[in-house]
């Protein structure tokens, strides 16, 4: 994290292509900020764009690559269906 020039705390910004990751952190509530479109024709990607603290995203990922993290089923799978839409649309 870093201060801006108000002396507020900034959470940088995390990108991520990989869906199912971000619909598990949306699920332990990191706000998304948004998507950006990369590449074009077969190559074009979607990649989500999170705000997630350094040491915060270190830990959810430790747990979700690692097997153990846990979120609730449904908030999941309707975050899951929320970014397909955005990809999708």
């Amino acid at each position: 994290m870093s201060v801006n020039t108000n002396n507020e705390m900034v959470v940088p910004l995390y990108r991520t292509s990989d869906i199912y990751f971000c619909a598990y952190l949306v699920a332990l509530d990191f706000p998304l900020h948004g998507s950006e479109r990369t590449g074009t024709g077969s190559s074009a990607r979607v990649v989500f764009v999170l705000r997630v603290a350094d040491s915060d995203l270190n830990k959810a990922k430790a747990l979700y690559f690692g097997g153990t993290g846990s979120v609730k089923a449904r908030k999941f799978v309707d975050n899951l269906k929320s970014l397909k839409a955005m990809v999708y649309t």
